[in-house]
C-alpha cells in the first residue's frame, strides 16, 4: 500500500480530523484519557487523577489536564 493509496481510503476521516485540528500524535493519549474517564466514574476528583495519571505516565498535572481538554472537545461534524 502506498501513502496515497492509505490517504485516498480514509480521506472523509482525515478531513474531519484536519478540519476539526485534531493532532494524530495525540492517539498516544488515548490510554490516559481511557484512565481518566475509568478512574472519574469510579467517583475519584479530578484533581486526584490528574495527580496520579501524572506520576504513572511521567508528565506533569497541566499537561494531563491538556490531554483532557482536547480528548473532550466537541466536534464540528459540518461539511
Amino acid at each position: 500500500m502506498t501513502t496515497y493509496q492509505l490517504l485516498r481510503a480514509n480521506e472523509s476521516l482525515l478531513r474531519l480530523i484536519a478540519d476539526n485540528k485534531i493532532n494524530v500524535a495525540d492517539v498516544a493519549y488515548l490510554e490516559i484519557y481511557s484512565k481518566f474517564e475509568k478512574m472519574k466514574k469510579e467517583g475519584h476528583k479530578v484533581g486526584y487523577i490528574t495527580v496520579y495519571l501524572g506520576d504513572k505516565y511521567g508528565m506533569s498535572e497541566r499537561g494531563i489536564y491538556k490531554i483532557i481538554n482536547r480528548m473532550k472537545k466537541k466536534l464540528n461534524l459540518d461539511d
